[in-house]
């Protein structure tokens, strides 16, 4: 009876807070800032919103790659389209709010309508083997260079009064984790744990947050992280399915459409969503049959992976025997 009137309530809000299929967010003509633009999600979002007739700056760190970006992006656009680029690093306050200015300039020094966060990397690694400046350089390119411009990007929104979207982009692994993740997922935690401040806070100045949570992509930061994922790790991940970064833009564009808060681009992720997410707004009512599955699921999940990992601690430790590791 409790799980009946809690889906007649879920399906009532869904309608009350979603509308009819109306479509939330529109960027034909319209702002967008991109700091990660130059590869992987951020490359296959700027095509994305170029195509829908949207002016794009990109932010990256190296001209040469951005300049090419840029270039690909021209050939679909129309000729009253600005596409542009500057480089920053934006791990660093004053180089990222440097480039937020720079970009503005273009626009007669106004904010972006629609900010998206996707600049980031990953590099898994066993607890044991970071050093201090394995842990510190991970968070600050996985948590500060999306916080930096957060921060630069608020503050010029709300002094014009700029009513436009800010949306970061986590991970899967912002919800739950696992072996291999000690440098990535506490920054990706970080920035889900900012993004839900935000969207309640900035209600006071009518900007809209977003969090995109996507599993696996297909791009050159996964092929870079699978350069030190530890083997524990590609044994938890082995029956997955990246898809790629185009399929991923797709599907968080079509999320902002719907008005969703916290995006996911998989079956997986919505059943440790609904877990997980806290006191945000929910997708719909399908979130109630997501809970049902997830209870039942995500213990047998959890068991599954601790088996894993405890049939891997021989391994392990053959490694470090064989590299000296113990005293």
């Amino acid at each position: 009876m409790i799980t009946i009137v809690a889906a007649v309530v879920a399906v009532l809000a869904s309608i009350l807070m979603f509308g009819f299929g109306k479509k939330r967010f529109d960027p034909a003509g319209q702002f967008c800032y991109i700091p990660g633009g130059s590869a992987g999600l951020g490359k296959s979002l700027a095509a994305e919103l170029v195509r829908r007739g949207a002016h794009v700056v990109i932010v990256a760190r190296g001209a040469q790659r951005a300049g090419e970006t840029v270039a690909e992006l021209k050939t679909l656009a129309k000729p009253d389209q600005k596409i542009l680029f500057v480089t920053a690093d934006l791990s660093d306050q004053v180089s990222s709010a440097r480039a937020l200015d720079e970009a503005a300039a273009s626009f007669d020094g106004r904010a972006p309508d629609h900010v998206f966060l996707c600049a980031g990397m990953s590099r898994p690694m066993l607890f044991i083997d970071t050093t201090t400046e394995d842990l510190k350089a991970n968070f600050d390119g996985v948590y500060w260079v999306s916080a930096w411009t957060a921060h630069a990007v608020v503050q010029m929104m709300v002094k014009q009064k700029v009513q436009g979207t800010l949306t970061f982009v986590s991970s899967f692994l912002g919800y739950t984790t696992f072996a291999g993740y000690s440098t990535y997922t506490p920054a990706k935690f970080a920035l889900r744990g900012l993004a839900d401040t935000l969207r309640n806070e900035l209600l006071l100045f009518g900007i809209k947050v977003h969090l995109y949570m996507p599993a696996g992509m297909l791009s050159p930061g996964y092929e870079e992280e699978n350069k030190t994922k530890p083997k524990v790790t590609q044994k938890i991940e082995e029956g997955d399915n990246p898809i790629s970064c185009e399929a991923a833009a797709a599907i968080l564009v079509k999320g902002l459409e719907r008005g969703n808060y916290q995006i996911t681009n998989d079956f997986v992720t919505d059943l440790v969503r609904v877990s997980a997410k806290g006191a945000v707004p929910s997708n719909g009512p399908l979130d109630v049959v997501y809970s049902i599955i997830s209870a039942i699921g995500l213990p047998v999940w959890r068991m599954m992976t601790d088996s894993q990992v405890r049939a891997s601690s021989k391994q392990v430790d053959a490694d470090l025997q064989a590299r000296g590791f113990y005293a």
